[in-house]
């Protein structure tokens, strides 16, 4: 669906990140926008975290990757297990259309927005970590060695909302089992979060376009929050070979890294953050503004939270926070 991209950057003063802290940054340093080149459209440099935005101006051809599960001249990387220490919720409460997510890796990297507009699915603006891919971070986006990571950059979404404002968030979690069948093309697991911005239309559609393939836990293994603007979020995750999906049955959801699966009493689940934001959201009814779900993603951050994001499901608007800097907010919008 061929639409033009609408990229709204509020912010214009940025900040170098202490990366063994999570306290809110004060003091930012402003810098210039940069731009480069690449081969797959501009990007610039919006934040010294470092931030890039980049407009991917070419067919990734993602229906093509459906039907076999194969990335062309892509060959995954090892990452190993490390801390992981994500927070993921839907509020819903009277007219809050609402996900959070705070990623949190042990790892800093760089860092991508991506806006991407398939010929034949909808148009989404979601993140990505560079961290898990042979990128030369001395080097600029606009560099040859650079180019082949950022050709395979859409197939790798972290979190994100599409055009539908139907929006998807990951935390990884100690171990998952996907049932297999042979009759169905296997993905990826972050490619599933790539098959929901391009293709679902709501919450329910999003289930069963995973239904339809045989998802790969890969390293970590994740379980998923998927969210939509009518108000229905699902928890989706991999157990011992079966998928198992819970609707949200008050006008919110959480995730954090434990299977949530056999949860019996949430108030007292095995998380610090997963309670936090249970709490915060049971209080309130699920009734959370942007700015209140900024203030949650704050309390339940930690030292490696790379980035906090927010969705609003209703209005197709991103806000994004850079390690901490809840000061400085960059907003984006998908049409």
């Amino acid at each position: 669906m061929q639409r033009r991209h609408i990229l709204l950057i509020h912010t214009l003063v940025f900040t170098f990140i202490v990366f063994s802290s999570c306290s809110e940054q004060t003091d930012p340093i402003a810098s210039k926008q940069q731009t480069y080149e690449t081969l797959y459209g501009t990007a610039t440099r919006v934040d010294n975290y470092p931030l890039f935005v980049l407009g991917y101006s070419v067919d990734y051809k993602f229906d093509e990757y459906l039907q076999t599960g194969i990335i062309p001249d892509y060959l995954a990387s090892e990452t190993g297990r490390k801390d992981f220490s994500c927070t993921c919720f839907s509020a819903f409460g009277e007219d809050s259309r609402i996900l959070g997510r705070n990623y949190d890796w042990n790892t800093p990297s760089s860092y991508f927005i991506l806006f991407t507009n398939p010929p034949n699915g909808y148009s989404s603006v979601s993140t990505v970590d560079l961290s898990f891919f042979d990128y030369n971070q001395d080097e600029s986006p606009a560099s040859a060695d650079n180019q082949n990571t950022i050709r395979i950059l859409p197939y790798f979404p972290f979190d994100g909302i599409n055009e539908k404002g139907v929006a998807v968030g990951m935390n990884a979690v100690p171990y998952a089992q996907s049932p297999h069948d042979a009759s169905k093309v296997t993905i990826g697991e972050l490619q599933l979060i790539r098959l929901v911005l391009d293709y679902a239309n709501s919450t329910q559609h999003a289930i069963s376009l995973i239904q339809q393939y045989n998802i790969r836990m890969e390293e970590p293994p994740i379980h998923y929050l998927i969210a939509d603007r009518s108000g229905h979020s699902a928890i989706v995750e991999f157990v011992d070979g079966k998928v198992e999906i819970m609707h949200n049955s008050e006008p919110w959801q959480v995730t954090t890294n434990f299977v949530i699966t056999g949860l019996n009493n949430p108030h007292n689940a095995p998380c610090w953050r997963y309670t936090t934001a249970y709490e915060t959201l049971y209080n309130k009814n699920g009734v959370l503004s942007m700015s209140e779900a900024k203030d949650l993603l704050q309390d339940v951050s930690v030292s490696s939270t790379r980035w906090s994001s927010i969705y609003n499901l209703k209005e197709g608007r991103m806000q994004i926070a850079m390690g901490c800097n809840f000061r400085n907010l960059h907003s984006f919008e998908v049409p």
